[in-house]
């Protein structure tokens, strides 16, 4: 069965995701994983979240989306409106084979962890190539984030600051394995908080935690800096169907139209006699 799922989740993604681009898997599934320093996570435990409702798949559904919208932005004037950075993201377990869908990729976990931090991650070493494929290159560890961040939350969660906390976090991390590193305080970016998603709480950039809960941006400048390291790619238009044109339509009106008379036209003199008494 699992291997079957595995198939299935390659059939289905392999029409959407780009063959050469950079694929990272989201993995919210294993229990005692280890990154490149030996960080276990184990489950990402949506009950640490006081007052959130929705269900596990809906979270974390969400959360896949907002990274991608982190790294899809067209909101800057050197990105255009069908262009996007050269990278994939997935929801997948590091055991899942992605091989086919892309040859490059690499994982990052997410769950509850022993970590004194939001997260960690290993800098540079993906847009390098310098580990080895699927290596699990950082962790995010959610039970910090909601015990550390439920004051800035009022005690109680909703799915807009879980996502943002979770995929912010999740972005910064990623960001690093693609060689951004901290910046000297707030950045212009196109987010709601004028902290990008590379900032942090420490110096030099001094966020207030708060900020996390928002749904932050890249910074202009880090932008760039993807752009240059992944490349853009060109989203293709979808194809529109012509109309046929008016005339058609017309005789194809008069054509089912005479078969439909011919149709009701007495077949002998029998039935001519009949229709005419």
């Amino acid at each position: 069965m699992k291997r079957i799922n595995n198939l299935f989740l390659c059939l289905c993604l392999s029409i959407s995701f780009h063959s050469n681009a950079l694929l990272i898997k989201l993995d919210f599934e294993t229990l005692g994983s280890q990154d490149m320093w030996g960080n276990i996570t184990n489950n990402f435990e949506l009950s640490q979240a006081p007052g959130l409702t929705e269900s596990y798949s809906t979270v974390t559904n969400a959360i896949l989306q907002a990274v991608r919208q982190d790294y899809y932005s067209n909101d800057y004037d050197f990105i255009g409106n069908n262009q996007q950075l050269d990278i994939d993201f997935i929801l997948a377990s590091v055991s899942t084979d992605v091989s086919t869908l892309d040859s490059s990729h690499y994982t990052i976990q997410i769950g509850s962890g022993s970590s004194g931090s939001f997260g960690v991650a290993c800098f540079a070493c993906v847009s390098s190539n310098t580990v080895a494929q699927n290596t699990i290159f950082g962790s995010v560890f959610s039970n910090n984030i909601f015990n550390w961040l439920s004051p800035s939350a009022g005690g109680s969660w909703d799915l807009t600051e879980v996502v943002n906390a979770i995929a912010g976090t999740l972005s910064h991390e990623i960001g690093h394995a693609l060689a951004l590193g901290h910046p000297n305080g707030a950045q212009s970016n196109p987010g709601e908080s004028a902290w990008g998603v590379m900032a942090t709480g420490a110096p030099p950039s001094s966020m207030p935690n708060g900020e996390r809960l928002k749904n932050r941006a890249f910074s202009n400048t880090n932008m760039q800096s993807l752009a240059r390291t992944l490349g853009l790619r060109t989203l293709e238009q979808p194809q529109s169907v012509p109309e046929p044109a008016t005339i058609y339509i017309m005789l194809l009106a008069i054509f089912f139209l005479a078969r439909a008379r011919i149709k009701t036209r007495p077949r002998n003199v029998t039935e001519l006699t009949t229709a005419l008494n």
